[in-house]
């Protein structure tokens, strides 16, 4: 995932789809809104 000049990478040993709770806390430690993240993936 990237916003801006951030990158955050998700580890998913699986290469399965992520749950939405993890995505949730990757959003919340990242400091990404879930509608800032909503908006960028329109």
């Amino acid at each position: 995932m990237a916003k801006g000049g951030l990158k955050v990478r998700i580890p998913n040993p699986h290469r399965g789809d992520i749950s939405p709770h993890l995505l949730a806390e990757i959003l919340r430690q990242a400091g990404i809104s879930r509608s800032g993240w909503l908006k960028v993936n329109d």
